[in-house]
């Protein structure tokens, strides 16, 4: 059994065995006061209802008070002697089946009982281990003896203590076997998932298989599904890290190439080898590195930036950032397709400048990567929703298209400068969105890489 087992085992075991001894303590100490009580209590009232009988009838009632209350009753003439008195009496109690060895009212008392007053004996009888405890009362010119025989209470308290060890023992053993097998079963999933903790923290993700019904399996449920957020989290970074790791060895790659056409250049002007065309070499390659520069840090200051919302119609924003890429489509011989299925000129909620970023990026990624003649577009209603839908053909198939929305993720692995870009496009496209609350998918089918941006419409009325 674990630490938490034996624990608990121990616990629980200690607080009975307490309780037993408490028990035992309380019943020596009380017991014997709690019993002479209630035989005085019981003796009062059946004292009580006779006293409050009448003198004519109350003796009528004796079988049934003497059922009631327990007790012996009898009776006789006030006035006999003490000696006759106490013989009368004896052998009634005789009679009713009380034996006594030691039985005598004495003339004091009788006087006490003439006078009115109630008189209580206790009548120790020795080796019969009993007493027998009796009240005079007078009713007339009669006097009457109620009397209940009291076992020795020390004996009585022996016999229950060894009933409650017996009790004890057997219920212990009772217990600690429960407690065993209550135990295990409370700690072995406990133990399942400390292992599985421990096992997660040391980025071995696995899932505890606890069956209890109760808050143990809750919590087990809570930490799968930790697990399972963990792991999905730790593959992504990972990803993310060889993905940054290649981002970083390309970019250098990229940058050490300028400038070493930038040095040799230079050093030629330097020593008179200049032919005219140094200087236009030196200011192409230092463009190429100031692009690759500002994408970096667009990227990485994309999510510090303010926004600043407004009013935005989606329609003629697109338009205007396709016109930028008229050129580019020419000298590519693609054709943008432009379809609308929106009536009106419907708004959205955003920071233009940054929207005008997504579209530049989307359009820049289809004019680069089309491999067929044209590239469409269609601006339709979902729900409450403007969608925007873009697709062309690839050159080659896109096993997982989510993997397109990764920084520094680049379809063409060996960045051929006319193919490849950073790869931080797409990934400034998803984080502009998703900051200004728009979704975006996308997906491949037959070749065709298609993009769904879904806006939310803030308002019905036309810009």
């Amino acid at each position: 059994m674990n630490k938490l087992g034996r624990k608990l085992f121990i616990s629980i075991s200690v607080a009975v065995l307490f309780i037993f001894v408490m028990f035992v303590l309380l019943a020596n100490l009380f017991m014997p006061k709690y019993y002479i009580y209630k035989t005085k209590e019981q003796l009062r009232e059946a004292v009580n209802t006779i006293s409050g009988l009448s003198e004519a009838k109350w003796t009528d009632g004796i079988p049934l008070l003497e059922q009631q209350y327990r007790v012996t009753i009898v009776y006789d003439d006030l006035l006999k002697g003490e000696n006759d008195l106490n013989e009368s009496l004896k052998q009634q109690l005789a009679t009713k089946r009380v034996t006594l060895n030691k039985f005598w009212i004495t003339d004091e008392s009788l006087q006490k009982v003439k006078a009115g007053a109630r008189v209580n004996k206790i009548y120790d009888q020795g080796k019969l281990k009993s007493s027998f405890y009796a009240s005079f009362i007078p009713k007339g010119e009669t006097i009457v003896l109620i009397g209940l025989s009291m076992a020795y209470i020390s004996d009585t308290v022996r016999m229950i203590n060894e009933f409650i060890l017996i009790l004890a023992l057997c219920s212990m053993l009772i217990i600690v076997s429960v407690v065993w097998i209550l135990s295990y079963r409370m700690t072995k999933p406990l133990k399942e998932l400390g292992q599985v903790a421990k096992d997660i923290s040391e980025l071995r993700f696995r899932k505890a298989r606890v069956d209890t019904r109760d808050e143990i399996e809750e919590l087990a449920e809570s930490i799968n599904v930790m697990s399972d957020k963990l792991s999905a989290a730790h593959a992504d970074l990972s990803r993310k890290n060889v993905s940054l790791k290649r981002f970083m060895s390309d970019m250098t790659h990229e940058l050490k190439t300028p400038v070493s056409l930038i040095q040799a250049y230079a050093e030629g002007i330097q020593d008179g080898l200049d032919d005219g065309s140094y200087a236009a070499t030196i200011l192409r390659q230092n463009e190429n590195m100031a692009r690759l520069i500002d994408e970096f840090l667009n990227f990485a200051k994309i999510e510090r930036d303010e926004l600043e919302l407004k009013y935005v119609a989606v329609k003629d924003l697109f338009q205007e950032c396709a016109k930028k890429f008229g050129i580019e489509l020419e000298s590519r011989h693609l054709q943008l397709v432009i379809r609308d299925e929106l009536p009106g000129n419907p708004v959205i909620e955003a920071d233009r400048d940054k929207i005008q970023m997504v579209f530049h990026n989307l359009l820049g990624n289809a004019v680069k990567y089309a491999a067929g003649e044209r590239i469409d577009v269609v601006f339709a209603k979902q729900d409450a929703e403007i969608v925007l839908h873009m697709s062309n053909r690839l050159s080659r198939e896109i096993v997982d298209a989510s993997r397109l929305w990764e920084p520094f993720f680049v379809v063409e692995s060996s960045r051929h400068k006319e193919e490849s870009g950073t790869g931080l496009g797409l990934a400034i496209v998803k984080t502009v969105l998703e900051r200004q609350g728009f979704r975006c998918h996308a997906e491949t089918k037959d070749q065709t890489i298609h993009f769904y941006i879904y806006f939310k419409e803030k308002s019905p009325r036309s810009a």
